[in-house]
């Protein structure tokens, strides 16, 4: 089935929004019929394969996620600096681009001494891997006594609690 240029605009629209019916009212369809059109539009297979299709162009894997994760673990300013024979560090984001390591860099930032550079938090990275991989699990312990109280007791409770909040209010 070929994928008449009005869909074509729906599907554009939904990618933006992810919201059918005012993808359904961009793309020219009535006002009225919009929620039911982006929803019935979304359910044609050859559309929800379009969406799909696009949408996993652009959207990052899991495991892209955690290679780029890996490289911020591992990263070092060593991939953008030069030393020089008398010892003088200089940044040389050229070699950096030349590695593929750019984008390790957070920020680039202009100092009275010149520029200041910040790499993505490494322990960040490997706190995020962690979790990913369940090796950090984050566990809540609570304490105390569990007192079951019936609807009736819960009643009665709460209408002395109420008393009181009465009498301090009167």
């Amino acid at each position: 089935m070929t994928i008449s240029k009005k869909r074509r605009s729906f599907i554009n629209h939904y990618l933006k929004s992810f919201n059918a019916t005012q993808a359904a009212k961009d793309a020219g369809y009535s006002e009225k019929t919009a929620y039911s059109i982006g929803h019935e539009i979304l359910n044609i297979p050859e559309i929800a394969d379009e969406i799909k299709r696009r949408f996993n162009e652009v959207v990052m894997s899991a495991d892209e996620a955690l290679k780029l994760l890996s490289d911020q673990a591992r990263g070092t300013l060593d991939d953008c600096m030069d030393i020089g024979d008398n010892g003088k560090v200089t940044l040389n984001f050229a070699k950096a681009k030349e590695k593929g390591k750019l984008h390790l860099i957070k920020s680039i930032m202009p100092t009275a001494n010149g520029l200041k550079v910040e790499l993505y938090s490494s322990q960040r990275a490997l706190e995020l891997i962690a979790k990913a991989q369940g090796v950090f699990v984050e566990r809540i312990e609570h304490s105390g006594e569990i007192n079951s109280m019936t609807p009736e007791e819960w009643r009665e409770e709460r209408k002395k609690r109420m008393d009181k909040v009465n009498d301090i209010m009167d």
